[in-house]
């Protein structure tokens, strides 16, 4: 049975609301910003807008004359985000609990238009990300940009074997990463989805270039990705235990299920392993900006 996306993603970030910007994810958004390239009365649209984080850096961005809209379905993040506007008094911002997967029925956003979408750490959690991205791009005005990315295939490893597992079973989880099995995947997708122009970046959490903490900074080559963590073929056993106490694993944690899903996480980590017996987990996401034809 598929497992409802809308559901998954309230309780996996209600659970996380309060310390989620206790992360790489205020770093993130500055990039996103930048990338983004916001003028001053411009409108946005931000997707899965979680605690605000983009949100408020584009509502800074874009000034009184321009406004940012920020939707998402987990109520414990947006307890966040109004917590943040009350303390801020930021006036062009507004928050809607609801689905990014159906945006005509959102009265906030029926009949409108934007200069820009975001939707930054979310895309892998949607079941259809195809049919997401040409919903969005309906609400891009002409001459509009999207912003959104997808987590390199080798990067949390524990996730990405969790969900190969969960495929195998046919029992899914709530993550949807192995459609990005390469860039490409990624760039089809937001071609498809009527956008031109399409950048890729592959953009690390850390500094790899020059200085400063700019985007360019810390863009990777695509091809020589930074590795961040080396593990070995027997850190897989106590991989597997954490995740099955996380919302990723719980339903292969059944009982008469945990056993069979632990053979099989043991033998897919096993396969990522190179000649040395080690496990090379990447630090990257690759983002893309594409453009709606004017």
């Amino acid at each position: 049975m598929p497992r409802d996306q809308a559901a998954d993603a309230q309780h996996l970030y209600d659970d996380r609301a309060t310390k989620y910007d206790d992360s790489w994810h205020p770093r993130f958004t500055q990039h996103v910003i930048e990338l983004l390239d916001l003028k001053p009365g411009e409108h946005v649209l931000d997707l899965a807008c979680g605690t605000g984080l983009v949100t408020f850096a584009a509502a800074q961005a874009v000034g009184l004359t321009g406004s940012v809209t920020g939707v998402d379905i987990s109520s414990g993040m947006l307890a966040q985000a109004h917590l943040k506007q009350l303390s801020t008094n930021v006036e062009n911002v507004e928050f809607h609990q609801h689905s990014i997967t159906s945006l005509s029925n959102l009265a906030g956003v029926q009949g409108r238009q934007f200069d820009a979408i975001t939707c930054a750490s979310a895309l892998v959690l949607l079941s259809n990300p195809a049919l997401a991205l040409k919903h969005w791009a309906r609400f891009l005005k002409p001459g509009g940009r999207l912003v959104t990315d997808v987590t390199h295939i080798r990067s949390q490893l524990g996730h990405l074997t969790l969900e190969r597992v969960g495929r195998i079973l046919e029992i899914p989880i709530p993550s949807h990463r192995l459609r990005f099995e390469t860039p490409q995947h990624f760039q089809d997708l937001l071609q498809q989805a009527g956008l031109v122009d399409v950048d890729l970046k592959l953009v690390s959490q850390v500094q790899v270039n020059g200085h400063g903490d700019g985007v360019d900074a810390h863009v990777c080559n695509m091809n020589q990705p930074r590795i961040d963590r080396v593990y070995t073929i027997e850190d897989g056993e106590t991989i597997f235990e954490k995740l099955m106490g996380s919302r990723y694993g719980e339903a292969l944690a059944a009982d008469g299920v945990k056993d069979r899903a632990r053979q099989l996480f043991l033998a897919e980590w096993a396969k990522l392993a190179n000649d040395e017996g080690e496990i090379e987990e990447v630090d990257g996401v690759f983002v893309g900006v594409g453009w709606k034809p004017s």
